[in-house]
């Protein structure tokens, strides 16, 4: 059953105003222990994948997940009796919201990160019991390299910031690309979004820490995505709203910001010593061919280098400079907005 959650004020896109958010009855009973959890020194890590697929909704879930937290560490807190006379033990006032937040609710484009170094800053950043968003995006997993660096960069995160007690949610396509420590072990629970036969998006099942380490051990054994997300009993499926509790556009902008800076990242750290050389060549003497080019070059590094490996030099360069300046265009439009 879905109910309405927590009391936030925002406007649909036909300007109508809306108090709240449809969450199902039952993940808004899962999450609302947290709070309490946090304050006993504990951290607490949700982990929402997409079935190994990209654009199913996980980020719009987990924002939702994110702030209605958030809300509850901010004093907030939602009547979620249950009838027991009833057939299915229905909500005697679903959507009632039995208190209201003392305090404001921190959740927004700051509590979102996008690679595995900015959740490490962002955790020491914040103060205690924070929300934190870590969205790895649609293509930060598609290599081994990618994979072993993010469960590095994790066991330091949890080492440094498990002593500040976040909500950190941790968002990618594959559960199973996850190392068991972070999977199993430090996580509490897994949501899984899907989308039904017909690619309409807006499903999902959640899975507590003992299924999860279920469908984990289980799963890992299988060939196939089907197969592996078959492997353990959901404890419950629910549906969820194309929404997501921030301003949309500077969501999406915050995130084609990251996937600029990640793409910049590999490809300076790609052509840096070609680039560097070919334009310090290309400084001394502009009348060098590309043949004169790839001999210095060759003498320069020490080793063979050929024209087109200088030609592929100078596109990769004139790339890097169309990426850097849209890349500060991003960054110059950000500070802008936040100024604002």
């Amino acid at each position: 059953m879905t109910i309405r959650v927590t009391d936030k004020v925002w406007k649909n896109k036909k300007g109508d105003i809306q108090y709240g958010y449809g969450m199902d009855g039952y993940l808004a009973e899962n999450l609302e222990p947290i709070p309490n959890f946090l304050k006993r020194d504990w951290d607490c890590v949700g982990i929402v994948t997409g079935s190994g697929l990209v654009r199913v909704g996980k980020s719009y879930l987990a924002s939702q997940i994110g702030y209605y937290v958030a809300w509850l560490l901010a004093g907030g807190q939602m009547d979620l009796r249950r009838n027991p006379e009833t057939e299915y033990k229905t909500f005697i006032n679903p959507g009632g919201v039995l208190k209201k937040p003392t305090k404001p609710v921190k959740f927004g484009i700051d509590n979102l990160v996008f690679s595995p170094e900015d959740l490490m800053k962002k955790g020491r950043e914040l103060p205690p019991n924070s929300v934190i968003m870590y969205d790895e995006g649609r293509s930060g997993l598609d290599a081994k390299s990618s994979m072993t660096a993010l469960n590095r960069l994790l066991e330091d995160f949890f080492q440094e910031c498990g002593q500040y007690n976040h909500f950190i949610l941790i968002v990618l396509p594959d559960f199973f690309k996850l190392h068991v420590d972070y999977a199993v072990n430090r996580s509490h629970f897994l949501v899984n979004v899907y989308h039904d036969q017909n690619y309409k998006r807006g499903f999902f099942n959640f899975y507590n820490k003992l299924q999860k380490e279920r469908l984990y051990e289980f799963g890992k054994k299988k060939l196939g995505v089907t197969a592996r997300y078959n492997s353990a009993h959901r404890n419950f499926y629910g549906r969820f709203p194309n929404w997501i509790p921030f301003d949309e556009q500077e969501y999406r902008k915050a995130k084609r910001l990251a996937l600029k800076k990640k793409e910049l990242g590999k490809r300076t750290a790609k052509i840096k010593d070609q680039r560097d050389a070919v334009i310090s060549l290309y400084k001394r003497d502009m009348n060098l061919t590309m043949k004169e080019v790839a001999e210095v070059m060759s003498e320069k590094l020490g080793k063979k280098v050929g024209v087109e490996m200088i030609n592929h030099a100078l596109q990769d360069h004139q790339k890097y400079l169309e990426n850097k300046e849209e890349l500060e265009i991003l960054q110059e439009e950000m500070e802008n907005s936040q100024e604002e």
